[in-house]
């Protein structure tokens, strides 16, 4: 079975990428993934707070502060050294034959975008932009905040002409709207969705503290509807993140239309060795089908496929409407 395909242009042995965490944040992580299987691996994210304290520690807060940002900052302190980050982008790049994707979590135009320039020539083979600004009052609306987030795209592409891949949320009002003004603005693929920081609070001590921060598989379903409307709509490449669990889902984000999958939560509870299962179970059920490559099955039941125009456009009427589901 053939399980290679193209993400962002580049050649990738699977369609199962290692996304940005604790497991991609040092050279020995990335080694395992690499080992275990992975198609792809994206380093964990440099902050934009790691870049701007090395030039002004005392920088005042913005008003699209971004609150995993500002909680890595306060309360786990500063865990990577933006220079360091340079070396193991290159180290990483240097030493695996499958793409290394640097990671940029911001919230502004400053700083970050001398380090994109920073990183591509380091050797990254593309860089993943967390991007979510955020409104903190009442002045700010909807349109100023997906302005500010396309005006990032673009100013990101003309720094660098690495591949780019877009990683946002999915409360937007118009994700198909949004999605065409970030390809327009040079964005290459898009990621869905970014998980954001969970804001806990301990009660007793009364201070803030981080909430669950891991996936759930009940988190699976939007992040599927979307592929499959947005992978007809763009030209982009589709990236799934969160709730990917095991070779079904993946097997599901390929025929919506997706290129690739990404996996975290899984792997951070039961290892890397997942990624091997879930290649074997994905090669076992291209045998049944009767498929010998991924492109063969790709996009088969994407928003074109469904003709009746219910299943991704009226999916909460399906089930009482149609005797079928």
């Amino acid at each position: 079975m053939d399980l290679s395909c193209r993400f962002m242009g580049l050649s990738l042995p699977n369609p199962i990428v290692v996304s940005s965490s604790n497991l991609t944040a040092d050279i020995k992580g990335v080694r395992k993934a690499a080992e275990a299987g992975a198609g792809a691996v994206i380093l964990k994210s440099l902050f934009e707070e790691d870049i701007a304290s090395m030039v002004d520690k005392s920088r005042k807060a913005s008003s699209f502060v971004h609150p995993e940002a500002a909680a890595y900052i306060e309360h786990m302190g500063m865990l990577l050294d933006a220079d360091d980050y340079l070396d193991f982008v290159e180290t990483a790049s240097g030493e695996l034959d499958i793409p290394v994707i640097a990671s940029l979590n911001c919230y502004s135009e400053e700083w970050w975008t001398d380090y994109a320039e920073r990183i591509e020539k380091v050797g990254a083979d593309a860089i993943e932009l967390n991007l979510s600004p955020m409104a903190t009052d009442a002045k700010t609306d909807a349109r100023d905040i997906e302005k500010k987030l396309i005006g990032m795209v673009a100013l990101a592409r003309k720094t660098v002409k690495l591949p780019l891949a877009v990683k946002i949320g999915q409360h937007y009002s118009s994700l198909p709207n949004l999605a065409v003004k970030l390809e327009d603005a040079g964005a290459n693929a898009l990621t869905l969705f970014n998980r954001f920081f969970k804001l806990d609070i301990d009660i007793e001590k009364m201070v803030f503290k981080s909430g669950n921060s891991l996936s759930a598989r009940e988190e699976f379903g939007p992040v599927l509807r979307w592929v499959g409307i947005l992978s007809d709509l763009v030209g982009m490449d589709i990236a799934a993140s969160t709730g990917v669990y095991d070779a079904s889902d993946v097997i599901k984000v390929l025929l919506a239309g997706g290129n690739v999958a990404q996996l975290c939560t899984v792997l951070l509870k039961e290892g890397l060795d997942v990624i091997s299962k879930i290649s074997a179970d994905l090669e076992h059920w291209m045998e049944r089908h009767e498929f010998t490559s991924v492109d063969e099955f790709r996009s088969r039941l994407s928003l074109e496929d469904d003709q009746r125009n219910a299943y991704y456009q009226r999916l909460q009427y399906v089930k009482a409407f149609r005797k079928d589901s």
